[in-house]
């Protein structure tokens, strides 16, 4: 008796948790609307289930249990709260493979006492458990990774499908999972494997796409800036040249002057004097390319607010065949790792040479630092145990080799040195 009431609180109890997981998973909040809404609905399938288990007994039951209860849930939560039907799919399977956490913990139980009712009464705590943690820690996280594209979605339902054709196919409909054989013995782990390469892939295309998203809003907030330095350079230079403009008649009055009373040298000094304040007024650019640019006077300040000394010789055309992204993820790296290096060093010894140039249509860059601790190697790329360091030089050779092209670190006794080929 007291078996037979713990199997009917647990199927309850299974069914309930079948879809109130279903709708949390795809982010339907458990308002009194919703919760009415999915307990109408489970007491409907409810019934179904009850008229089949009495007519036709537990085989069969279990066997339609996909026709009675799965297949409607999922038309239910496609058509009544209006979600893909690729959503509710994967909806379905997820908490159908989560069932198998107490169906486990059920069978492990049973396996060490002998007792029926101790794999009932384990199932419907553990049950339980399970739908509570899943609300609150899991649910938020798969109904945002259910707004994936439906590539993404294909793979997070690949092992949730496979398992449960799997399931039915050889526990429900057959008992080839019980036969013994090697073959579905090792589906699974073949299946999981398949799954977790997918999942790779899967993750390292979007950490690229995310990559390269961060780096164009690297690119977008570099042009905020140095539009608004060139701006105020304007500004600036503009007034400079106002003021020049103004004092220019008592500039070459005073010229003559020197010059009539034959005091060439004051007159070649207040020529030098002219040219440089004439200089002041004029916007520095490093080179023709337009990114190039913006990459080094977005860390100019840098530079010069940390007295380090920059040589640059850069002989590049207006237009490169390296596209933005990737000359911001091999520059902007380099640069930053080279003031972080020089940062150690007093500022008499703070020195960062730079030179890019093309020869025969490749395009070379050279970036030198001094360095105050020689940098450690570990399979040609340079190590660093500081926490939040060492993913720049690893980013610049990922890029380098994406674009078929080589980079080079190595170190002598005053610099350490990255070359690029592309």
């Amino acid at each position: 008796m007291l078996v037979n009431i713990l199997s009917l609180i647990h199927n309850t109890t299974t069914l309930l948790f079948g879809v109130y997981a279903s709708a949390a998973f795809l982010g339907i909040r458990m308002n009194r609307r919703n919760i009415l809404a999915l307990l109408t609905f489970s007491c409907i399938t409810g019934v179904f289930y009850v008229l089949s288990f009495v007519l036709h007994g537990t085989s069969f039951t279990e066997q339609v249990y996909p026709f009675i209860i799965h297949i409607p849930l999922v038309l239910f939560l496609t058509f009544y709260y209006k979600y893909k039907m690729a959503n509710s799919i994967l909806a379905v399977l997820t908490a159908y493979l989560c069932c198998q956490i107490s169906n486990w913990t059920g069978i492990a139980a049973m396996t060490l006492t002998s007792q029926e009712w101790i794999y009932y009464s384990v199932r419907i705590c553990v049950t339980i458990i399970v739908f509570i943690l899943l609300v609150h820690y899991v649910s938020d996280i798969t109904a945002q990774l259910l707004q994936k594209p439906a590539r993404s979605l294909a793979i997070l339902g690949f092992m949730p499908f496979v398992y449960y054709i799997f399931d039915y196919m050889t526990s429900k409909y057959t008992l080839l999972l019980y036969s013994g054989s090697k073959v579905v013995g090792e589906f699974l782990g073949f299946v999981l494997c398949i799954t977790y390469l997918m999942f790779l892939f899967l993750y390292f295309k979007e950490y690229e796409a995310n990559k390269e998203a961060e780096q164009r809003n690297q690119i977008m907030e570099m042009k905020r800036i140095q539009s608004e330095k060139e701006l105020d350079a304007i500004r600036r230079s503009e007034h400079a040249v106002s003021i020049l403009r103004h004092d220019m008649r008592h500039f070459l009055l005073s010229i003559s002057s020197y010059i009539e009373n034959n005091d060439n040298e004051k007159a070649l000094e207040y020529i030098n004097e002219v040219i440089h304040t004439s200089d002041k007024t004029v916007t520095q650019r490093y080179c023709k390319n337009e990114i190039i640019n913006l990459i080094l006077s977005s860390h100019e300040s840098e530079l010069e607010h940390n007295y380090i000394h920059f040589e640059y010789s850069i002989q590049l055309p207006e237009t490169l065949a390296v596209s933005d992204v990737d000359m911001t993820a091999i520059l902007s790296n380099a640069l930053e790792n080279a003031i972080h290096a020089v940062l150690k060093l007093p500022e008499a010894r703070r020195e960062i040479k730079l030179d890019m140039r093309l020869n025969e249509e490749k395009l070379l860059i050279s970036l030198k630092n001094t360095y105050a601790d020689k940098p450690e190697f570990m399979n040609g790329l340079p190590y660093t145990s500081e926490a939040g360091h060492g993913f720049g030089t690893k980013s610049i050779w990922y890029v380098a080799e994406k674009l078929n092209g080589s980079c080079q670190f190595s170190v002598t006794d005053t610099y350490f040195i990255l070359r690029v080929i592309l």
